[in-house]
């Protein structure tokens, strides 16, 4: 059986290579912690319920970039800021730039249609 990918409160879930689940939060870093310059963050795998925060109020260029970027923390946390700062940089520039690739809105509760 195929396992959700919403938690109970509408987010997004998954669970990396190891089997860490994390949920993902459309919602600004809190700026007392990360700054007021940060786009997203990734939550240590070793905590209880590690999440990925994206703001959602920032182009969508820049939301796909650090979508990307805080997904490759989470499937490979142990490589550096730069590695993934470089990996991030080229897919979201190929997805963006190459494919033209763009960010529909995003409906509060989605539907989905059974073929």
């Amino acid at each position: 059986m195929r396992r959700k990918t919403k938690s109970k409160n509408g987010h997004f879930v998954f669970r990396n290579c190891k089997g860490v689940e994390y949920e993902v939060l459309f919602r600004k870093p809190d700026k007392r912690l990360y700054g007021d310059k940060c786009d997203g963050i990734c939550e240590d795998p070793e905590e209880d319920h590690p999440r990925i925060c994206i703001n959602p109020y920032r182009t969508k260029q820049t939301e796909l970039n650090t979508c990307i970027h805080e997904f490759a923390h989470a499937f490979f946390w142990d490589k550096s800021e730069n590695e993934i700062y470089k990996f991030a940089n080229t897919i979201s520039k190929f997805l963006y730039v190459e494919c033209g690739w763009r960010k529909t809105e995003r409906s509060r509760k989605r539907q989905y249609r059974g073929k």
